[in-house]
């Protein structure tokens, strides 16, 4: 843990010295002041999504655990959650995608559980889009057997509400991956996949929008679709990358908003979840 620490230390020092960084923020929005008065997105009827009853039993067998408060380490995503909205509150953001240096460190778990968590206030509604075109998962976090993904919509002469699925969860709408893609790189620069990104961007002001995306260091899917990210978060597993690894990962989003690192399945657990 300490050679992660060290690692990242160094990316960052290198990051913030960095003339290209501090041009990436010259151009800075307003921060987004959030409304006390504003009322709550509560009575949300799907008519043109397609709603899938998925017990909770079921999300607590696949570790998405975010909204299940009996739960001890469901704190941690929920704290997360907070770090994370309040970063891109304050920077007027709306989309964030969530990679990894390399393949099974747990991002797909992490953006899962920070949908929920996300989706469990009551002033904004989120979606969560499994980019990652050569190994989707997210339908098995929340078991489920979708018809089409996003490698059909791109594909085929389908509509959005063909794809999009309500997981039975307030606020919260996942837009699945199926099949692999080989030609992903291509698909995530076409001019379809960049009018989707526009307009679900524009279709809800109060929408906040997860990409679970590839691994950074394992194809150039994620450099190819920065564009469509207002800033990204870097899931890392715990004593899994040498310290090359994770600089050169750092190195890689340095540019793009890089908000923070995750440290997955570490065996000290958070001190505060169990206050």
């Amino acid at each position: 843990m300490d050679r992660i620490q060290k690692a990242l230390e160094k990316a960052k020092a290198r990051h913030q010295a960095s003339p290209d960084n501090n041009a990436s923020y010259a151009e800075h929005k307003k921060p987004l002041v959030e409304d006390p008065l504003k009322a709550p997105i509560d009575n949300i009827s799907y008519t043109q999504t397609k709603v899938v009853d998925v017990t909770r039993e079921k999300l607590e067998e696949k570790r998405v655990i975010a909204g299940m408060y009996n739960n001890p380490q469901s704190a941690v995503f929920r704290m997360l959650r907070t770090q994370v909205l309040q970063k891109m509150r304050n920077s007027d953001w709306q989309t964030i995608a969530i990679t990894s240096p390399t393949v099974g460190e747990g991002k797909s778990l992490i953006a899962s559980n920070l949908a929920v968590a996300m989706a469990m206030e009551l002033n904004q509604t989120v979606l969560l889009v499994d980019m990652d075109l050569r190994n989707p998962s997210l339908s098995q976090y929340f078991s489920l057997n979708p018809e089409y993904g996003l490698k059909d919509y791109l594909e085929k002469d389908i509509t959005l509400t063909d794809v999009l699925i309500n997981p039975s969860i307030k606020r919260m709408v996942i837009l699945p991956g199926k099949g692999r893609a080989e030609d992903s790189a291509e698909l995530l620069s076409s001019p379809k996949m960049a009018r989707l990104v526009s307009d679900i961007k524009q279709q809800y002001d109060s929408r906040m929008i997860i990409f679970d995306v590839s691994p950074i260091l394992q194809t150039d899917d994620v450099l190819l679709s920065t564009n469509y990210f207002d800033c990204t978060l870097l899931v890392i597993e715990d004593g899994k990358n040498s310290e090359g690894d994770i600089t050169k990962s750092m190195q890689l989003l340095g540019g793009h908003n890089l908000i923070g690192t995750v440290l997955n399945k570490s065996e000290k657990p958070p001190t505060h979840q169990n206050y």
